[in-house]
């Protein structure tokens, strides 16, 4: 049964690879990567016919291997040209010495399973072991293929990834049980046409998706460090396992206990290994040192920079001292900034605040970097101290040990501070590379720092402007009062024994109480607030308006047009207010003989109230810029500025609006539009 799959597989699958090749011969793209994939594609036709009839005819398995290692080379060919963006025929026997190494070892294998096949050698074991290499060549090429290209560009060649993947993994199981149990397994050889087959629409599909195969490839440390520590333990466990089968082999009756013991011992290790934070280290030092000509992935360090710059929960200092620290890894850290002419640490790491070699760093070297922006390297300044443009001690020097670094922070802006690394753990060595990551961070954190500190002074003001703000609104406020005290006091003159003065007066003060009770609330809560709005008799508040402003000349007239029991809807003390300011001002730009004119009526939808005067008058210039800009007044100390500007926003808030006509010389007119059915 085994034979008939076999000889059926291997036909089935090279007519099926015979039809791919076909089909991409009729294509017109053309390149490096196409002729690689129809020189693979056309091998795996030879390698598949040459199977079926070794399975019909007991061909040596030698001239199999021959063919089995061509088509693997070129499909190795195929991958790895796919991860190079600018690999083309040209170079294929030139560059790097493990891409020569690893060709002639491929051309030198081939050549000697071919030899082995026409002499008869016995050679199967190591053909065994050859072949598995090339199935883990393979996963691993396709490993790197997958990850190391670009996010757009991995649904095109996913299909391919799964299908060559599909063939190395299967190899790999069967060149695999074949070193242990020392013989292929039938059942296993008689099932590689079927997987063959199952591979070849997967790449089909990706041929046709791809329209270049050199695709953008993004090159990470990260997926080299991995893909690194993959290749190792999958060394390693291969050669724990041939090792274990010979314990077991060799062992007799102890054998397969020893084994056991062997790989149990063995994965310990590697788990050790790899959970080592040391080694881990200096393999990512080793791969930087030796894979890149950048010590870094700046992309990836600004991402990272900026992530820990979002961070919240943490002082802006403490967040400063983390990025910085990032990329290097040191043991200790320190920030500090200079107030009043003197340094102060903001932020640590892994010591206090009040370290004594942080504190003589500080007053050693720390002024010395901000003046002349120079990272002090302190091992280096103690053995030759001519390499700075300063003056140190070498006695200080000595006392520190801890620190090895101090980095300027500085901005135009003013800000000064320092940064004080230990030795770095995550870099073999500091260059020039290291130096300008220092630089490049220090200045941006100096920018970040001194945004925060501005930020602060700037919420400060804000609480002050809003304090002065508040403060002014209720200057305006006693004045009224005053004003409403002032009026009792001069009319007690003449009528203090009349009974309805009497009255009055009680009620002016009760008013006035009220009003003092307000203020202080709002001293107390520290923001102006607003009473409910509610209707309120016209009327009633514009005499109220006049009278209170009768105390100064020129004294107010009321005109009033409008129903005797008409109603607004609002605050009505505010209103009150609001009309009392335009009123002193229009008082204030009068002569003593002059005439002010307070008019309300009613006009379609909308009531007017109107303050005129025939004072000194506003220019269209101040009209449109100054008059209601808030705390911009004309009146010196006398004034605070708030008068046309909270007439203003009261009338807006009620959906109206206010309207200013004015001549110099001639007087002005201010028009307060209110709607009556709109609160």
């Amino acid at each position: 049964m085994s034979i008939i799959v076999g000889l059926l597989g291997y036909s089935l699958a090279a007519l099926c690879y015979l039809v791919f090749s076909l089909l991409l011969l009729t294509t017109k793209q053309s390149g490096f990567q196409r002729l690689a994939l129809s020189l693979a594609v056309f091998f795996t036709v030879l390698w598949a016919g040459l199977a079926a009839a070794q399975m019909r005819f007991s061909l040596p398995l030698g001239y199999l291997y021959f063919f089995e290692t061509l088509r693997n080379g070129l499909w190795f060919l195929l991958l790895y040209s796919t991860i190079a963006p600018r690999f083309s025929l040209g170079n294929v026997f030139t560059g790097s010495a493990h891409r020569k190494g690893i060709l002639i070892a491929l051309i030198f294998v081939a050549l000697c399973q071919l030899l082995s096949a026409s002499f008869k050698l016995g050679l199967n074991q190591l053909w065994l072991i050859t072949q598995l290499s090339q199935a883990v060549i393979g996963l691993w090429l396709i490993e790197q293929l997958y990850r190391r290209i670009d996010v757009s560009a991995r649904a095109t060649i996913k299909p391919m990834c799964l299908g060559l993947g599909g063939m190395f993994a299967f190899d790999f199981a069967l060149y695999a049980n074949a070193l242990i149990t020392s013989g292929i397994s039938f059942d296993f050889w008689s099932l590689r046409g079927p997987v063959a087959i199952l591979a070849a629409p997967l790449v089909l599909l990706s041929a046709r998706r791809v329209k270049r195969w050199s695709t953008k490839i993004y090159i990470s440390r990260d997926v080299i460090y991995h893909s690194t520590l993959l290749v190792v333990a999958g060394g390693y466990l291969l050669v724990m396992a041939l090792v274990g089968y010979y314990i077991r082999y060799a062992g007799g009756d102890w054998g397969n206990i020893a084994q056991n013991g062997f790989f149990a011992l063995s994965v310990l290790i590697l788990v050790s290994l790899f959970l080592s934070e040391r080694l881990r280290k200096k393999l990512k030092v080793q791969i930087t040192k030796h894979f890149f000509a950048n010590k870094y992935e700046y992309r990836e360090e600004w991402m990272k920079f900026a992530a820990v710059l979002e961070e919240d929960g943490i002082s802006p200092y403490a967040i400063a001292l983390k990025a910085i620290n990032q990329p290097f890894d040191c043991r200790y850290a320190s920030l500090a900034i200079v107030e009043n002419g003197r340094f102060t640490v903001k932020a640590s790491y892994n010591l206090r605040d009040d370290d004594p070699q942080a504190i003589l760093c500080l007053e050693c070297l720390a002024a010395h970097a901000i003046e002349h922006q120079w990272i002090v390297d302190i091992e280096e300044l103690k053995k030759d101290l001519s390499v700075v443009p300063f003056k140190v001690s070498l006695d200080d020097l000595s006392r520190i040990e801890k620190f090895s670094y101090v980095i300027p922070a500085s901005t135009s802006a003013g800000f000064k501070g320092v940064i004080l690394l230990s030795a770095p753990t995550a870099i073999h060595s500091v260059n020039w590379e290291d130096r300008d990551l220092m630089r490049a961070i220090s200045r941006q954190l100096a920018v970040f720092l001194n945004l925060h500190r501005s930020n602060l002074a700037l919420a400060e003001s804000q609480q002050f402007d809003t304090f002065n703000r508040m403060s002014a609104y209720l200057v305006h406020d006693l004045k009224n009062v005053l004003a409403q005290l002032q009026l009792m006091s001069k009319n007690a003159v003449k009528h203090k024994h009349n009974p309805e003065f009497i009255d009055d007066a009680f009620e002016t003060v009760d008013s006035a109480a009220a009003r003092l009770t307000k203020v202080v609330a709002h001293l107390s809560k520290k923001q102006r607030i607003d009473t409910v709005v509610a209707p309120f008799g016209l009327k009633s508040a514009l005499q109220q308006v006049v009278v209170s402003r009768s105390l100064n000349v020129p004294i107010p007239k009321l005109i009033y047009s409008a129903e005797p029991d008409f109603e607004l809807v609002g605050d009505q003390e505010r209103f009150v207010n609001v009309l009392s300011h335009l009123v002193q001002n229009a008082q204030d730009a009068s002569d003593n003989e002059g005439e002010i004119i307070v008019r309300a009526y009613c006009q379609s939808q909308e009531c007017i109230v109107e303050v005129e005067d025939h004072g000194e008058g506003m220019s269209v210039e101040f009209i449109d810029t100054r008059l209601f800009k808030p705390f911009d007044t004309t009146k010196g100390n006398a004034g605070m500025g708030v008068g046309a500007y909270d007439a203003k926003r009261f009338v807006e808030e009620l959906g109206g609006h206010i309207q200013v006509t004015s001549s110099l010389g001639e007087g002005s007119l201010f028009k307060l539009y209110l709607p009556i059915h709109k609160i």
